[in-house]
């Protein structure tokens, strides 16, 4: 329990603070416990972000995949995904400075992950294409090419707002490979937002 609540409170300092502004003493002072009960159970400050990095990486996966499962169609999923992404409290520039100048292998390694995600994601556009949701002439290496290109942006080391960057680009890729079936669905979605922003 005590390590899951470690985890968890560095994940939110990381996130806010940048990670060289996270000093064991900190993270200590803010759980009120002895850095020596850190100690106990990670070996140094990197290998708290090792853990941190995991376990935000298996949550967001779970979370797609129970997201999928629950959705009426694939587009619908999608959408719930690009939804949940909003709400999400994304690392500040700092938080990327900090892992690219002083974590290089874990950088590298966040970065392999979301090379990695290419097969779920192959899954799901074969399946939008058998459901006529997605166009049947879908070149799907080249769409995962252009997800990895958007994915990388939640890595840049920048200050403005990526969760409505990526959210727009997602929607119009989204729309792009659609077939009018799923254009429908988009657009009644696009809709709503414009609505619900008035």
């Amino acid at each position: 329990m005590i390590k899951e609540r470690i985890i968890q409170q560095a994940t939110s300092l990381f996130i806010r603070d940048g990670i060289k502004n996270v000093s064991m003493d900190y993270l200590a002072s803010s759980l009120g416990i002895s850095k020596r009960t850190i100690y106990m159970n990670f070996k140094d400050k990197e290998d708290i972000l090792k853990q941190c990095i995991l376990i935000s990486q298996e949550k967001i996966k779970h979370n797609i995949h129970i997201l999928i499962d629950q959705s009426e169609n694939i587009i619908d999923g999608c959408l719930q995904i690009i939804e949940e992404y909003k709400n999400i409290q994304l690392p500040t520039a700092r938080f990327w400075d900090d892992i690219y100048k002083y974590y290089p292998l874990i950088y590298q390694s966040f970065l392999d992950e979301i090379g990695k995600n290419n097969t779920c994601l192959k899954e799901l556009l074969e399946k939008g294409i058998q459901d006529n949701y997605f166009r049947e002439n879908l070149n799907i290496d080249e769409t995962l090419n252009y997800y990895v290109i958007i994915s990388n942006i939640y890595s840049l080391r920048i200050s403005f707002s990526r969760t409505d960057l990526i959210s727009n680009i997602m929607v119009n890729m989204l729309r792009g490979i659609s077939t009018y079936k799923g254009i429908e669905i988009i657009d009644k979605y696009i809709d709503n937002i414009a609505h619900s922003n008035n």
